[in-house]
């Protein structure tokens, strides 16, 4: 008998190191916490009665029992809460806790127990044949566990035999019998050992053959009725009473539930073959729908299938099928999406005519500011540069228009994106007069500027945005003024020891704004009063940029008006002081400061690189050559891709720019045939393109182009990402920059 019970306890313990692996592999609930719980309470109170079947004195055994009763004082408290999770029965935290703590009073009792009578009040050791046993009397604390244990028994079991009566499901009651009889197993084995029912109970502890069969059937359940599989979980907590219909599909594609509504769609469904052919069918035409994004006509009703994956640690074990009937919504969100994807599509449509239109403008601008460049390199007579300066402030500007064309429908969308920098307030308004003022006196007008001296000479915000603001509404002024003055008033007010609001006010005597023009002000691609206007040249994008850029920076554009007699636009920026000196006379700061920005020394000379430039425009080859004139390089050019392939085969270049969009052979194509010339490893290749949106570096790098350097281009940082790539022996002492 002895060998026998050894053997029982061999086995349960291996039996409860299985469903301990089960359930941590499984974890996804607190179901699974309970059942991982009750797992290790019986394994480790299995391994201490095994140790005290091994016990030959009192000493020896009384160790293995304060080891066992680590695992078994938590026995039925997690046997319980297993079960109140099965039958969906939520506990007071409190009572819960106060449980809890009850066990670990008994715990600690138990493991001073030869010098308390707390829970045996006496005890003495004997061996019963082979059997080592401990006789006792149980003290306070004993008595208090046996009560709970027994009280957690009897309304396990009652629970668990009302849910599986109340349950309908034929799997589902078959898993709430085998949590019955593994539940009844306990309690009866428990019982037995307390009132000593069977001679057997006198010589050793008979809840281990409780124990053994909760396990067994335990086991059962787990695999066999998959307890703790999240499919079946997912049908236990599915109301049959829902409006939606509920299908679920395990991993193998079967059919595994379905509750009366998706049987009152489909009849199939109700004959008890969830895997035949008919009930496969049904998924079929639920996954065909849901792949062209149709609606389900049944019964003279519309509806709409969805899909959900059910997942169990990260993995998908199978699929939940809802059935929305949509019959009263869906014509009107047909129409809806219809009438989205019109609009979706002008505005695309929109977006790429704009994004061609700025590539194509990026191009003569390269021109016209990298010959721009030349002349404020080449040019020492005064008048000359201030011609000059001016060209290269209004193509920089422009540039940064056509950027905004480009971004558009970022605008469009709020991504527009606000870039803070520390900048020179007067040196923004010196730029924005020297390009205002050229038109202004085009027309016969007066340019009146009003700047408060006290500003802080050193800002922090986005000058770019700032400044585009600033002459949006004064482009704007000049154009609908045919006499009288354009003026421009900026000033400042303190809003904390860091901050300062500055103020933009553009005043004009031009036309005004009729009243009930006001709310077509802000509308992108629209005019006011279009027929009086219609000589006027413009877009109608820059007030309503201006308005979302502001927004973007906090601040909002005010507007007065009178029809007749001119308009006043305002708005007032937050910005950071950087320095508390003030801008004084910025027109002799920026006079003085100009002239000294152009003055041009080449960043470094290079006799023996050689490269090549490949571009369809010629006027872009020339900028570029005339760029890198001084540097002493042998450049050579190509105006096509397969002109710059025969170059290459027949000399080795440090570096190729290559332009994108040519035709015949665009850049792309071009670099795939260049990276296959032999003896061209080491060469490097450079995007040199008009593409300036975003993401257009990543996009370069990953076709295999070494980098990226957008048009139009300024001569210093051309020069200065050649360095960066030329062999260090080929480049000589670097100049002194005046």
């Amino acid at each position: 008998m002895f060998q026998f019970v050894v053997v029982l306890e061999y086995i349960t313990i291996i039996g409860l190191f299985v469903e301990c692996w089960v359930s941590l592999r499984k974890w996804s609930s607190k179901l699974h916490s309970y059942l991982f719980f009750s797992c290790v309470a019986n394994l480790v109170y299995n391994v201490g009665f095994l140790l005290e079947l091994r016990a030959r004195n009192q000493e020896t055994y009384v160790m293995a029992l304060k080891f066992a009763y680590f695992g078994r004082i938590w026995i039925g408290l997690s046997l319980f809460l297993f079960v109140m999770e099965v039958c969906r029965i939520k506990l007071p935290m409190w009572l819960t806790g106060l449980l809890a703590g009850a066990h670990a009073a008994m715990y600690a009792s138990i493991l001073n127990v030869e010098s308390n009578d707390l829970y045996y009040d006496y005890m003495k050791f004997e061996m019963q044949g082979d059997f080592p046993h401990l006789i006792h009397s149980g003290g306070i604390l004993y008595h208090l566990q046996t009560v709970l244990t027994v009280l957690y028994i009897l309304f396990g079991v009652g629970l668990i035999i009302i849910t599986l009566i109340r349950e309908h499901n034929p799997i589902a009651k078959k898993r709430y019998a085998m949590v019955t009889i593994a539940m009844s197993a306990i309690g009866v084995a428990y019982i037995t050992y307390i009132l000593k029912l069977i001679p057997l109970a006198h010589a050793f502890d008979v809840t281990i053959f409780g124990f053994a069969v909760g396990t067994l059937f335990l086991l059962i359940a787990i695999f066999r009725y998959k307890m703790l599989d999240a499919v079946a979980l997912a049908r236990n907590y599915v109301v049959d009473e829902l409006s939606e219909g509920i299908i679920v599909v395990d991993g193998e594609g079967k059919i595994t539930y379905c509750n009366n509504p998706a049987i009152r769609l489909f009849p199939e469904l109700g004959k008890g073959n969830l895997s035949g052919r008919s009930a496969m069918s049904v998924i079929e035409r639920i996954r065909f729908a849901i792949r062209c994004e149709e609606p389900l006509k049944l019964n003279d009703r519309i509806y709409t299938p969805k899909t959900n994956a059910l997942l169990q640690n990260g993995v998908t074990v199978g699929t939940l099928y809802v059935i929305v009937d949509d019959s009263d919504h869906y014509r009107y969100l047909e129409e809806l999406r219809e009438q989205k994807a019109i609009a979706d599509g002008a505005n695309k449509a929109k977006s790429q005519f704009l994004a061609n239109m700025s590539h194509e403008i990026r191009t003569p601008i390269n021109a016209i500011l990298g010959m721009d460049e030349m002349v404020l390199r080449e040019s020492s007579e005064p008048e000359i540069r201030d011609y000059a300066e001016d060209i290269w402030t209004s193509g920089k500007t422009l540039l940064a228009l056509v950027n905004d064309i480009l971004d558009f429908s970022k605008v469009e969308e709020g991504k527009m994106e606000i870039i803070p920098v520390t900048y020179e307030p007067g040196q923004m308004v010196s730029d924005i007069v020297n390009m205002i003022r050229v038109r202004a006196a085009a027309k016969g007008l007066r340019f009146e500027v009003d700047l408060d001296y006290n500003i802080p000479r050193l800002l922090k915000g986005d000058e770019i945005r700032i400044k585009q603001c600033a002459l949006n509404l004064l482009n704007n002024a000049v154009k609908y003024t045919e006499k009288g003055t354009v003026s421009l008033k900026i000033s400042f007010r303190e809003t904390d020891k860091d901050h300062i609001e500055l103020e933009f006010v553009i005043k004009d005597t031009g036309v005004g704004i009729r009243p009930e023009d006001m709310e077509d002000l802000f509308s992108p691609f629209k005019r006011i009063d279009e027929k009086k206007n219609r000589s006027i040249e413009g877009t109608g994008l820059g007030i309503t940029i201006t308005k979302r850029l502001l927004e973007l920076m906090g601040s909002d554009l005010n507007v007065k008006s009178e029809f007749g007699n001119g308009s006043e636009f305002s708005f007032a920026v937050i910005q950071e002081i950087m320095s508390r000196e003030t801008v004084g006379e910025y027109a002799k700061k920026s006079d003085g400061t100009r002239e000294k920005k152009r003055i041009y020394k080449e960043l470094f000379h290079a006799p023996d690189a050689r490269i090549l430039v490949i571009d369809d425009i010629r006027m872009n080859l020339t900028v570029i050559t005339k760029l890198l004139k001084n540097n002493q390089m042998m450049i050579d050019t190509a105006l096509s891709g397969p002109e710059g392939i025969k170059k290459a085969e027949e000399n080795d270049y440090d570096i190729i720019f290559i332009d994108h969009l040519m035709p015949e052979m665009d850049g792309v194509e071009t670099l795939k045939y260049l990276k296959e010339i032999p003896e061209s490893e080491n060469t490097i290749y450079i995007a040199l393109t008009a593409n300036a949106i975003a993401g257009a570096r990543e996009m370069y790098l990953e076709e295999g182009f070494t980098d990226y350097i957008s048009k139009p281009v300024e001569g210093e940082l051309l020069e200065k990402l050649i360095m960066s790539y030329l062999p260090a022996e080929k480049l000589l002492d670097t100049p002194d920059s005046v």
